[in-house]
């Protein structure tokens, strides 16, 4: 067996096990995160970690936009060396797509402000606002 069919077969065990080592040292500092609040006093609402995945701000959009449009170009370019062809909409398709989410970002900034308008202050932030006078 030569060095790229030894390449070719492990890579994908060893981006596995990447991938397994980056969600346990996530869950691990998210752990630390709530027992270091909790010996200070300050617990939290116990979330399930997959719905505070589910849960998404405006800047969020923005960041997975430019990602997702930069990751695009980066297969535009990358791909533009083999000649013009079909096989540009692979860095054409998530380019747009990327694109668009920074667009919606931007165009849905009056509907966000409307909202915060709206919203009134919660009683713990007027508690605290008390206290601080």
């Amino acid at each position: 067996m030569n060095t790229l069919t030894a390449i070719i077969l492990l890579s994908p065990c060893f981006l596995v096990t990447v991938l397994l080592l980056f969600l346990a040292a996530v869950r691990y500092i998210s752990y630390r995160e709530r027992a270091a609040l909790a010996e200070h006093g300050v617990f939290q609402n116990e979330e399930p970690f997959w719905d505070r995945l589910g849960q998404r701000s405006p800047q969020g959009v923005l960041w997975a936009g430019v990602i997702t449009a930069m990751s695009g170009l980066a297969l535009l370019l990358g791909l533009y060396t083999i000649g013009l062809g079909p096989w540009l909409l692979g860095g054409l398709v998530p380019l747009f797509v990327g694109l668009g989410m920074v667009f919606i970002y931007f165009t849905g900034g009056a509907a966000r402000q409307r909202k915060a308008e709206n919203e009134e202050p919660l009683l713990e932030d007027a508690e605290m606002e008390e206290q601080a006078e």
